[in-house]
């Protein structure tokens, strides 16, 4: 299966280079023929135009081109493989030269004759030709004839007949495409080797971090959840490898949350009901009389399990799709003032100062959700803020917020209005480390492990705050300590 991947690439890829290179092979077999064809005529037109030339500058008149000048045409036709046969104005053949392959087997080796006719050639081997005949005694199909006037002194004195052997032309046609042939069957062979070498690279280096990964996910799928891969390069391989570590970081603190969840909520449990049990049994024993300072005890045992199991239960009812959160117009500063008059005997009991600076804001919510809010906020607060410490809750216009949608009764407040609600402490503050998991479930710090509580206290109020339509936050107070910030879309009564 780790192989199959990496065998399709390579074949992949050599199939695309095979394509590519019988693709290129075809164009160039075709254009090539064409411009060798066009290669072959005009070097065929420059050795006519050579014997045309020599024929030019060798004709004496009156008397036309004497036995110097026809040798000298032999030893050109020669050159250029080629026949020659000249005709006077009226069409008689004056003489003929034999320089192709064809002519001079006819002649027997020699190359050259003259015929009867009219000038100085006339009488020199008797007879008369007709007019434009061949000079050979083979057929006109054995050869290509190309005919051009021979002009001297602006006067037409002859016409010259080139006689070129198809058969030189049809061999060099062979040997062109034979060797074009050959070359394309090396380069091909070359280039199918050279990309199958590469395409097994790139293969290898594309599934190799896929096999990693591979192995990887099935090492966490069977527990192993400290596996992690390296990242290669800043592809797109490297950023499924990243997210690969980031979901195995992300599991691995669950599971630790998870095991930490358990612990706490075990702690949470046992302590209550180890109290009311020995209370309990001490009743029953005798050894404690039943009075209401003894029950008393039990009730808040009792109490403390209630609040614990409704935290619980309030997690659940906000993560359902049916939650119930109401959008009326009301006074945050109201809801913060009376979270502030039932949270102090509790601070003044610890020794911690608790001040408000409330401002009238008006805001879309539901005040029982708010009035939950602020004052799981403030029992955060006081439970990490040491005896002698400090805590403010403000309530005032505050950044932009976005506006909830909602209906009826009152209307949300212009794009961008909000109301800021700050809970502060001058406490131990929250480690960087820390911040970006302060809302999430049972999530609790290294440095509040001793502390009661199952951490629930912040996800209740990040979901509460959520369904209203706001924000919250937490970072660092500038004078020391943890500052959570929660913002509302603000409201305005309708005219």
């Amino acid at each position: 299966m780790k192989r199959g991947l990496r065998f399709r690439l390579a074949l992949t890829h050599l199939a695309i280079a095979l394509l590519a290179i019988v693709t290129v092979g075809v164009i160039v077999t075709y254009t090539g023929s064409r411009r060798f064809d066009t290669y072959l005529e005009q070097v065929q037109g420059k050795r006519n135009a050579t014997v045309v030339t020599s024929l030019e500058s060798t004709y004496k008149a009156p008397d036309g081109w004497d036995a110097t000048a026809i040798y000298a045409l032999s030893q050109v036709a020669l050159m250029n493989n080629v026949d020659v046969a000249v005709y006077d104005p009226d069409g008689r053949l004056v003489f003929t030269v034999q320089g192709s392959h064809l002519g001079r087997g006819m002649m027997g080796g020699g190359g050259q004759g003259m015929m009867g006719g009219s000038g100085a050639g006339q009488g020199m081997m008797g007879g008369a030709a007709s007019p434009y005949a061949s000079p050979t005694p083979f057929s006109a199909a054995d050869f290509s004839v190309a005919r051009a006037p021979i002009v001297v002194d602006g006067q037409e004195v002859g016409t010259a007949a080139i006689y070129a052997p198809k058969g030189a032309r049809a061999a060099a046609e062979d040997a062109y495409q034979s060797a074009l042939t050959r070359n394309l069957v090396i380069a091909a062979g070359i280039a199918g080797v050279l990309a199958l070498i590469v395409s097994l690279l790139v293969s290898r280096r594309i599934t190799g971090p896929l096999e990693e990964l591979t192995d990887a996910a099935g090492d966490v799928s069977a527990g192993n959840l400290d596996v992690r891969v390296a990242p290669r390069g800043d592809d797109e391989v490297a950023a499924l490898a990243a997210a690969f570590n980031a979901m195995a970081d992300r599991l691995a603190r669950d599971e630790q949350w998870r095991r930490d969840m358990t612990s706490d909520l075990s702690h949470e449990l046992r302590t209550p009901l180890a109290t009311i049990q020995s209370r309990v049994e001490a009743l029953e024993d005798g050894v404690l009389p039943p009075t209401p300072e003894n029950l008393r005890v039990i009730g808040e045992e009792v109490e403390r399990l209630g609040r614990l199991l409704g935290a619980l239960r309030s997690l659940n009812e906000l993560e359902s799709e049916d939650l119930s959160v109401q959008h009326e117009p009301l006074d945050l500063a109201e809801v913060a003032a009376g979270a502030v008059d039932r949270h102090r005997p509790a601070f003044l009991a610890k020794g911690v100062d608790l001040a408000a600076d409330l401002l009238p804001a008006r805001v879309l919510g539901d005040a029982d959700r708010l009035l939950q809010v602020v004052g799981n906020l403030l029992d955060n607060a006081l439970k990490y803020t040491p005896a002698g410490g400090h805590v403010t809750v403000s309530v005032a216009l505050g950044d932009a917020a976005p506006r909830p949608a909602v209906s009826g009764g009152a209307l949300a407040g212009p794009a961008g209005a909000s109301v800021r609600l700050v809970v502060a402490d001058d406490g131990p503050g929250i480690d960087p480390v820390d911040l970006p998991f302060v809302f999430d479930r049972f999530y609790r710090s290294r440095g509040s492990r001793g502390t009661a509580g199952a951490g629930l206290g912040l996800a209740i109020c990040r979901a509460l705050v959520d369904a209203q339509g706001g924000t919250i936050a937490a970072d660092d107070a500038p004078g020391g300590g943890a500052r959570f910030t929660v913002l509302l879309p603000a409201a305005h009564d309708p005219v």
